[in-house]
């Protein structure tokens, strides 16, 4: 396969360190091509050797192996993205002003680099302890950089919780663009994000989070917790629903032994149906999760859909649906199991599920708000997003238990972008609230 990149050869006026430089860029670049047509599962290191036109010798010179390449490769595209962040926002003296150039920098390098963006973004999910791990230490950096841009000298301090769901909203909108290939419109959603961001900065903020702090004693053992309940459907109930018996075997299982020890044979024969029956259900043990998954989830928004149209007005009704989805997932251990908890066998699509679940759960909160209240899409779908990302923080730290303690959090999350940060704490606070607040 003939190589795409120029070869460089040490000569006159370039070093054997240029070279060497030059050859560890090519391997990276080699990298995040192929990541980005097959994913990390497909990624060697005989492939990237031959993408990048250098030898096996000249690769170990460089790393240890596919897992320290890739990696290597990630964290080049996270200090890029960070330092022109950091460039952009020290340009700008207005606190506004820097906040929108930051997000500015970081979208724009989306929009120009999707390939790798899409590495940074949606490749790692699929490397497993090591990407979890890499990706867990990137929002730290971008939360400790927004939280570094959002300090006004006014006494306004945006709590952790919040600076986590910044991280996770902005987040989100590149991600989904990537997903479908709109990266080219990001650039044009910064004011959008950036209002976004700051109609958080409130003073009332700390008392939200204050109230979805950790008690003592509060962390549980999840992935035991999760094991347990009862399947979604009950397989003796259904005798003659093959598909029905199917998805439970599925919930089963995953929440006994995890989801990434499903088979089509273990499924199969926990629900009793034969190989040739369940393919003609299911297009191997992804769509049969995914399909399990996806009804778990319609039922908890159900449950959310009914709290929220319970409720006598549209801010009160947005605060119960997320009083009722946190309860909801503590008792219903099977969706947290298989959407939060283990590792999927075809982890894009645990994503893309992960973004449709998000856009359907801002649809169902936000579409019904009153014109002079609603929220721009944009904003709708960041909230959504870092409400999920706080779920899931929660979740996999060993807290799924407490996670109505965190209602307060998600709800401010919804309601400050619509009607500012001290009238979402009143509708928390059970006080009627007016959205008299100007947003900065």
């Amino acid at each position: 396969m003939p190589t795409p990149y120029r070869q460089l050869k040490p000569r006159p006026g370039s070093s054997g360190k240029a070279v060497a430089k030059h050859q560890r860029g090519r391997l990276q670049v080699a990298t995040i091509e192929l990541v980005d047509a097959g994913g990390y599962d497909t990624l060697t290191v005989a492939a990237i050797v031959d993408t990048a036109g250098v030898s096996k010798h000249t690769f170990y010179e460089n790393f240890r192996g596919k897992e320290d390449c890739f990696l290597a490769t990630y964290e080049v595209i996270v200090r890029h993205a960070a330092r022109e962040i950091l460039a952009a926002r020290g340009r700008e003296e207005d606190p506004r002003a820097r906040v929108r150039a930051g997000i500015l920098a970081f979208v724009r390098e989306v929009a120009a680099r999707p390939k790798a963006a899409r590495l940074a973004l949606v490749g790692v999910s699929g490397a497993g302890d090591m990407g979890a791990a890499a990706r867990l230490r990137t929002y730290g950096l971008f939360e400790a950089l927004v939280n570094d841009t959002l300090d006004f000298d006014d006494g306004v301090v945006l709590p952790p919780l919040l600076l986590k769901g910044v991280v996770a909203g902005i987040s989100h909108v590149a991600r989904s663009r990537l997903l479908t290939g709109g990266e080219g419109e990001l650039p044009d959603s910064v004011d959008e994000l950036t209002d976004w961001v700051l109609s958080l900065r409130s003073r009332a903020a700390l008392e939200v989070c204050g109230r979805s702090s950790r008690p003592k004693g509060a962390r549980d053992s999840s992935r035991n917790w999760a094991s347990g309940g009862q399947p979604f459907v009950d397989r003796a109930e259904v005798p003659g629903d093959e598909r029905a018996m199917l998805l439970a075997a599925v919930v089963q299982l995953a929440g006994e032994d995890g989801n990434e020890t499903l088979t089509v044979t273990r499924i199969r024969m926990a629900a009793g149906v034969s190989k040739r029956r369940f393919d003609s259900h299911f297009d191997g043990v992804a769509d049969c999760f995914l399909a399990a998954l996806e009804l778990l989830a319609g039922r908890a928004l159900l449950e959310t859909r009914d709290a929220y149209l319970d409720a006598g007005d549209w801010q009160a009704g947005v605060h119960k649906a997320l009083v009722r989805l946190c309860s909801t997932l503590t008792q219903d251990p099977a969706l947290v199991r298989m959407g939060f908890l283990g590792v999927l066998v075809a982890e894009p699509l645990t994503v893309r599920w992960r973004a449709n679940f998000v856009s359907n759960m801002g649809s169902l909160l936000f579409c019904s708000a009153p014109p002079g209240q609603r929220p721009t899409k944009v904003a709708a779908e960041a909230s959504a997003a870092a409400a999920m990302a706080l779920l899931h923080h929660n979740v996999t730290t060993g807290r799924a238990r407490q996670l109505p303690v965190i209602a307060g959090a998600l709800s401010y999350l919804a309601l400050a972008p619509a009607i500012g940060g001290e009238a979402a704490a009143a509708v928390i606070g059970g006080k009627p609230s007016r959205p008299t607040e100007t947003v900065a």
